[in-house]
């Protein structure tokens, strides 16, 4: 008997043994959509433009041969901008709704006879093109993406595209299309990357910019002297015969949901990711009429893009010399600028006779798109 008991006991603690084995803990993976939920929610991410996807479409419908496409960076749907879990495209606010309410929505803005053409992309057609984007996520069903609309709740307008997104990576997927009598080729997917790999400047006094920066390598002409001067607050260029002024902006003196919303800083944004830098809500820097941005990397280094040509300027002195800058032409800027509430000096002209001088509504060129803008002519004799 005693023997007996030992045997029962031991195979009972073997049995309790494998008992424990098999029912360790499971892990549970994070959903597709709460993966992208999770990479939305961070204060503020842009998105640029990476790689596309296409395939071909025939009567018989969408074939399952995938391309990347060749499109260019500079003009494609370039960027989207991400901010506590919501969307911003070119400024414009969306909202994240259902598939349901999307679809739904869809539907009211194409006539019922043309209904029957449409088609949603089936999860494996969406799964291919997130796997030829390099995506390591896939769906189990539509609703695991995310949908937007823009408009106002009366008359929504649902974006075309549906997201997913993970790690650096934001996926827009095309899930309609419509039936077709000639074969085309039709986008299915894109890929955009966030900022975070582009340089970011350090955010700097503007009060400890003032004096002369060199662009060395520039060649100089009328147009482009290859040099800046900087004066409390404001950057001046030569051209032809005028002196131009625009503001330097610290952008950390706006909040950063203004300047989400912001078309003209969401462009200027955008031209920075091109050419590998991040245009920050604590960045200073500045415009000016040509649509050139000058971005202050360091209290020694400004950056000037212009179509993803980066210009690099030097400071080679504290001070602004007379024969590039005349203070005459500075106090005349200031005192234009008390001329007419609501208007600043832009430009000053000076060929044969007096002096002539431009006035605008702004010369914030990172924040207005109607900077520079001459909103009158004053002769100054």
């Amino acid at each position: 008997m005693h023997k007996l008991a030992i045997l029962v006991m031991t195979i009972g603690l073997a049995l309790a043994g494998c008992t424990t084995q098999t029912f360790a803990p499971v892990k549970h993976h994070r959903s597709v959509k709460a993966t992208t939920q999770k990479v939305i929610q961070a204060p503020t991410k842009t998105w640029t433009f990476d790689q596309a996807v296409s395939s071909s479409q025939t009567k018989h419908g969408v074939a399952s041969n995938l391309d990347i496409s060749v499109v260019d960076k500079t003009t494609a749907q370039s960027s989207w901008t991400t901010s506590n879990g919501q969307f911003l495209s070119a400024g414009v606010k969306n909202r994240q709704v259902s598939y349901a309410k999307w679809h739904h929505d869809q539907q009211r803005h194409i006539m019922k006879s043309y209904r029957h053409r449409l088609h949603h992309m089936s999860v494996s057609q969406i799964n291919a093109v997130l796997k030829k984007l390099g995506a390591s996520i896939q769906i189990n069903k539509l609703t695991d993406l995310i949908y937007l609309e823009s408009g106002n709740h009366t008359d929504p307008l649902p974006v075309n595209t549906a997201f997913a997104a993970k790690g650096h990576h934001l996926y827009a997927v095309n899930i309609q299309y419509s039936d077709t009598e000639q074969a085309t080729t039709i986008e299915r997917g894109r890929d955009f990357t966030d900022t975070s790999a582009k340089a970011a400047p350090k955010h700097v006094n503007v009060t400890n910019l003032n004096g002369t920066w060199i662009a060395a390598e520039t060649t100089t002409s009328a147009s482009d002297t290859g040099k800046l001067l900087i004066k409390d607050g404001y950057l001046y260029q030569h051209r032809y015969d005028s002196y131009e002024r625009s503001a330097i902006q610290d952008l950390s003196h706006y909040s950063l949901g203004s300047l989400n919303q912001n078309v003209t800083y969401a462009a200027f944004k955008t031209d920075a990711a091109h050419a590998g830098y991040q245009l920050t809500h604590t960045a200073v820097a500045s415009g000016d009429s040509t649509g050139m941005l000058y971005l202050i990397i360091n209290a020694n280094k400004i950056i000037r893009i212009n179509q993803q040509i980066v210009t690099t300027y030097t400071k080679t002195s504290a001070v602004v010399a007379a024969n590039n800058l005349p203070k005459t032409d500075v106090d005349l800027f200031k005192q234009m600028d008390q001329k007419k509430a609501g208007e600043v000096a832009t430009t000053i002209t000076v060929k044969a006779g007096p002096a002539q001088v431009g006035m605008t509504n702004s010369i914030n060129y990172l924040t207005d798109p109607n900077a520079g803008q001459i909103t009158e002519t004053i002769v100054v004799n």
